[in-house]
């Protein structure tokens, strides 16, 4: 059911922004949208850094891997959407 609340085209978009990014230009990106919708974004605290944003939740041993986690995890959830064999 939560899948449904997923706003695919919300992901879409914000992971076109970070397309070509270096790492600190990310982090605020990531950083800003974790602000604006009401997401989590905690530097490392006990060995893990947390990214919960438009509900996907990561954890990664620092902020880029959280965030690499996190690319990764919604290029998943986009993915979902494509006709088989794209």
């Amino acid at each position: 059911m939560t899948a449904l609340l997923i706003d695919r085209e919300t992901i879409r978009e914000l992971l076109a922004r970070l397309e070509g990014l270096k790492s600190d230009a990310r982090r605020e990106v990531i950083f800003t949208a974790a602000i604006e919708s009401g997401g989590i974004f905690h530097g490392p605290v006990a060995g893990n850094a947390v990214l919960h944003l438009h509900r996907i939740p990561v954890v990664g041993a620092t902020e880029d891997q959280a965030i690499d986690a996190w690319i990764r995890k919604a290029r998943d959830v986009i993915a979902e959407d494509l006709p088989a064999g794209l």
